[in-house]
C-alpha cells in the first residue's frame, strides 16, 4: 500500500498473524510478546515486560543499577517461569527483594530465606548487596525434596489440581541440593539447611530477622514458618511473600491476611504477586 513504511508493513503482518493465534496457546503467547515488542515498543520508549507484568512508560532504575543488572543477568533463564518469552523475567521481583534486604543491612538482625528452589533469588540479593562482606547470616530453608506431605496437598491449588503433582516435580530434582551448595560455596556465612519449614527451624534460625521472605507455595507450612519467626523480625525488617497476589496461590493470600489481621498488620499486595509487609 502507498505510503506505508517497513514498520507499517510488520504492523500489518503481524496483525494478520494474530488470527492464526486464536487456536493454539503457544502462537498465543508468542503472538502477545510481538505485540509488546514491535507495536507497543512503537509508542512507549521504556517496558517491563516479564512474569506476566506489563509496564509502560516507567522508570525501571533498578534495571539500571550496576550491580543488580549484573546478578540478575547471571541467572536469567535459569527457569521458565511462565509460556511468554518476555524479556525481564522476574527483574521486578527480584527488585523487591533487592529493597527489602538492602534496607535489612541497616539493622540488627539476620536475613532468611523459606523456600530456595534453585537459590537463585537469594543469589541475586546476596550479590546486590554484597553480603558476602557483611556482618550477618543468610539461612536458607527448603527440603532440596519437593513438598512435604505434612504441610502441603494438591488441595492448595482448587484451580489447579495438577499444579502440586508438576511442581513437586520440579523441585524434586536430586541436582538443584547440589548446585545451590556450590552456587553459596564461596559465602561463608550463608548457610543452607536442608529441611522441612517449619520442623527444621527448631535446629538452626536465628533470634533476630532483619529481612525474611516466605516462599513455600503452602498456606499452612508458610503461616507455621511465620508462627516462628514473625516475633523474630526487628522493628523497620521487611517481609516479602513471594506468592501472595497470585491468585493460584489465593489460600496462601487467605491465612497470611488472617494471621497478620490478628496482630495488627495488612499486608501490601504488590503487581508483581509478591505482598510486603515491614514491621513495626
Amino acid at each position: 500500500m502507498a505510503g506505508m513504511t517497513e514498520q507499517d508493513d510488520a504492523a500489518a503482518e503481524l496483525v494478520g498473524r494474530s488470527m492464526a493465534a486464536l487456536t493454539d496457546p503457544d502462537a498465543r503467547a508468542t503472538f502477545f510478546d510481538q505485540v509488546i515488542t514491535e507495536l507497543l515498543a512503537r509508542d512507549h520508549g521504556r517496558i517491563f515486560w516479564g512474569d506476566r507484568l506489563l509496564s509502560l512508560g516507567k522508570s525501571m532504575g533498578f534495571l539500571d543499577d550496576p550491580a543488580f543488572a549484573a546478578a540478575y543477568a547471571a541467572i536469567r533463564g535459569s527457569h521458565q517461569y511462565d509460556q511468554y518469552a518476555s524479556p525481564h523475567t522476574v527483574a521486578w521481583r527480584l527488585h523487591t527483594l533487592v529493597w527489602a534486604a538492602t534496607n535489612g543491612l541497616e539493622l540488627d538482625g539476620d536475613f532468611v530465606e523459606c523456600g530456595v528452589f534453585k537459590g537463585d533469588f537469594a543469589w541475586v540479593v546476596a550479590q546486590a548487596t554484597d553480603f558476602a562482606r557483611q556482618p550477618k547470616t543468610f539461612y536458607l530453608y527448603d527440603t532440596f525434596e519437593g513438598f512435604s506431605r505434612a504441610y502441603s496437598s494438591s488441595d492448595d491449588f482448587p484451580d489447579a489440581p495438577g499444579f502440586f503433582d508438576f511442581a513437586d516435580g520440579i523441585y524434586k530434582d536430586p541436582a538443584i541440593y547440589r548446585e545451590v551448595l556450590e552456587k553459596f560455596g564461596d559465602m561463608p556465612n550463608v548457610r543452607v539447611v536442608r529441611g522441612v519449614v517449619p520442623d527444621c527451624l527448631a535446629d538452626a534460625s536465628p533470634d533476630r530477622i532483619a529481612f525474611l521472605h516466605v516462599d513455600l507455595n503452602s498456606p499452612a507450612a508458610e503461616v507455621a514458618a511465620l508462627e516462628v519467626l514473625f516475633d523474630r523480625v526487628v522493628p523497620g525488617g521487611a517481609i516479602v511473600f513471594d506468592d501472595y497476589g497470585w491468585h493460584l496461590f489465593r489460600k496462601q493470600k487467605i491465612v497470611e491476611d488472617a494471621f497478620m489481621a490478628a496482630r495488627g498488620y495488612r499486608i501490601l499486595e504488590l503487581p508483581t504477586g509478591q505482598g510486603l509487609v515491614v514491621k513495626r
